[in-house]
């Protein structure tokens, strides 16, 4: 089976003056279709960066990324763009919604980036549906409750089908009851054949997860397959 994401040797220098900031040593990573990878470490480890270089949001300086087999680590910025947008869907912590714009018109951005038109409307009610927000499509962002807007966020990331969903510590706003309603979406979305990557500090959050990244100064530590779902 072809994996989603292959990472081979990738580091990532940041420059602050003559100073020179390992953010990424040697990092070797492969994905594979229908995985639910979570990603942990201390602060400062590497993990954001990590994703940032899977999500194509930043370029790794040394090392080979392909995303489904193609070479993407030395594309141009706006190959990067039209492959992150086709390819890619993020769910961040803070939602990144627009307040005063209705679920519906959120989740079809993505679908206006890619230049869709026919069609757009009926497929972002269908992501809203499929996140259980069906009911929800005209309410603005701002008239919806933090675990809402969240799924909002994961219907977004869903519209264009991509082939990998990142999600940057997506419980991170939310209160205990609904990160585990939140996790429970993404567990189900992952048994419907989606591949999703999480990055999360929070123990109960990995065990959601099949298989468990452990990073600490730029290096993967830890690989390990006790994730479970934690309600059965």
């Amino acid at each position: 089976m072809e994996a989603v994401v292959q990472l081979f040797g990738i580091e990532r220098v940041y420059r602050m003056g003559s100073v020179a900031v390992h953010a990424l040593r040697g990092v070797d990573l492969a994905i594979y279709p229908g995985e639910m990878v979570a990603i942990m470490g201390p602060s400062g480890s590497g993990k954001s960066t990590l994703m940032h270089i899977m999500g194509l949001l930043d370029r790794p300086t040394a090392g080979r990324y392909l995303l489904e087999g193609q070479e993407v680590h030395r594309l141009g910025d706006s190959a990067l763009a039209r492959l992150r947008n086709r390819k890619i869907g993020f769910v961040f912590q803070a939602y990144n919604l627009l307040p005063r714009a209705t679920a519906l018109e959120n989740v079809e951005l993505p679908l206006m980036y890619a230049g869709v038109v026919r069609g757009r409307r009926q497929r972002a009610m269908d992501a809203l549906e499929r996140v259980g927000l069906g009911h929800r499509l005209r309410h603005r962002s701002n008239q919806l409750s933090g675990g809402e807007q969240q799924r909002v966020a994961i219907a977004r990331a869903l519209v264009n089908n991509p082939s990998l969903i990142l999600a940057d510590e997506p419980t991170g706003n939310l209160d205990t009851k609904t990160s585990q309603e939140i996790m429970a979406l993404f567990r189900q979305l992952q048994r419907e054949g989606m591949t999703v990557v999480l990055v999360t500090h929070e123990p109960d959050i990995a065990r959601w997860a099949e298989r468990v990244v452990v990073m600490r100064d730029g290096r993967i530590i830890e690989e390990r397959r006790d994730g479970h779902d934690p309600v059965g």
